[in-house]
């Protein structure tokens, strides 16, 4: 996903360049902040594959480039107003799938402060209207929901996927425990499915 959307940016800047509003503020920054993009991307590839730094240091390295790439892309782009904010619901809504604990909270916050820090930067050196505070601040809310959501769906699939390791192993016993009274038995048994095939069978 990152280096798809990295490479799409660096692609329709670099090759219809006025004709969009991506980098309309400050096409170099867009630009360079793509190229930037996808090498924090390729790298991350190598570190996933080399399985270090541990788990926690990479999730971290790769949400904070999400959020510091993005949010210059949004600011290059001309703000609050660009939309490539709601990009950074997608990482944090990964983000909270795949970690373990409420640090995805943690990532929600940074990114609500540097989608205000951008616009706080704008509206003193670019005049940017105050009015987009309140869209800003949604955009915010909506980071904190979005990451709390997918940390709780997060939650209902680890305890459903322990529910359903135990209760294999309850089904694991119950049928070593069907096949040692089938061998104690003093008749011939078969067991067969609907197909006729034997699945178990004493001598």
């Amino acid at each position: 996903y990152r280096l798809i959307l990295s490479g799409l940016f660096v692609f329709l800047v670099s090759t219809f360049g006025d004709a969009l509003t991506l980098g309309s503020r400050a096409p170099s920054l867009f630009f360079h902040t793509s190229l930037t993009y996808i090498a924090l991307t390729l790298i991350s590839f190598l570190t996933i594959k080399l399985r270090r730094p541990r788990f926690g240091l990479q999730l971290a390295f790769l949400v904070g480039a999400d959020i510091a790439c993005i949010t210059v892309l949004s600011h290059a782009s001309g703000g609050i107003q660009s939309g490539l904010g709601v990009l950074l619901l997608v990482s944090l809504t990964a983000t909270g799938l795949i970690s373990r604990d409420k640090i995805t909270l943690f990532f929600a916050a940074l990114a609500s402060i540097a989608v205000l820090l951008q616009h706080s930067y704008a509206v003193l050196t670019q005049d940017a209207a105050v009015a987009q505070y309140v869209q800003a601040g949604l955009l915010s809310a909506a980071y904190f929901a979005v990451a709390w959501l997918a940390h709780i769906m997060a939650k209902y699939a680890i305890a459903s996927e322990n529910l359903a390791a135990l209760r294999g192993v309850d089904l694991a016993n119950m049928a070593e425990t069907n096949r040692l009274v089938i061998q104690d038995m003093p008749d011939g048994v078969l067991v067969v499915n609907e197909s006729g095939m034997v699945k178990q069978y004493n001598p």
